[in-house]
């Protein structure tokens, strides 16, 4: 992965369900009280690029296995070029929700070579902190239909994203920390807000 300095890049990681997009509005809501520069951003982006994969929720087999891949990178190419690395060269701290560890996840699941889809991803800039969020794939799903009232899309069933959590649970990035989203918002929260404060010393 591309090097860069200046800014940081924390990223929020996770199967569906599992509470990475509420911790990340948490989080920038503290970092923005306490004045720190901070973009909240998420992939796929509401782009060209994202919004033809937000089609393929509803029908992911209009495409094949590579021409997905091929959205999901020019998406993040574009969100590279345009978000991230000017942000980062202003110092400024980016929380991303989803970035590369998601799609070696999700399109490794579906049958793509995860060292493949790395090398793919060459041109992104490297997280410092990746936060990979972890529970069980059924508390996810329940929290998907009975607390948010949405019926799973063809990214979000449940044994397509077992498959998924796997391919999470394989990964051993060094910016990786692992996640009990299991336990409660608040717990989890002060634990990210502790596990971050060493890097926004570093500032």
């Amino acid at each position: 992965m591309s090097k860069r300095k200046k800014g940081l890049l924390i990223v929020f990681e996770g199967t569906d369900g599992t509470g990475k997009s509420t911790q990340l509005n948490l989080l920038t809501n503290v970092l923005q009280d306490r004045g720190i520069p901070v973009i909240s951003t998420c992939e796929p982006t509401n782009g060209r690029y994202g919004q033809e994969i937000r089609a393929l929720y509803t029908d992911r087999k209009k495409v094949s296995l590579e021409e997905e891949l091929d959205l999901f990178i020019a998406d993040r190419k574009e969100h590279v070029e345009t978000i991230l690395k000017p942000a980062l060269a202003n110092g400024k701290t980016i929380l991303c929700d989803r970035y590369y560890l998601s799609t070696i996840a999700y399109q490794g699941a579906a049958g793509l070579d995860p060292a493949y889809i790395l090398s793919r991803n060459s041109f992104a800039p490297e997280p410092d902190l990746a936060l990979l969020f972890h529970a069980p794939v059924q508390t996810g799903v329940k929290r998907i239909t009975e607390n948010r009232g949405e019926t799973l899309n063809d990214f979000e069933k449940e044994e397509y994203l077992q498959k998924v959590a796997l391919q999470f649970e394989q990964m051993n990035f060094p910016f990786i920390h692992r996640i009990d989203a299991s336990r409660s918002i608040h717990t989890i929260h002060q634990d990210i807000l502790n596990l971050i404060q060493p890097l926004l010393e570093s500032l």
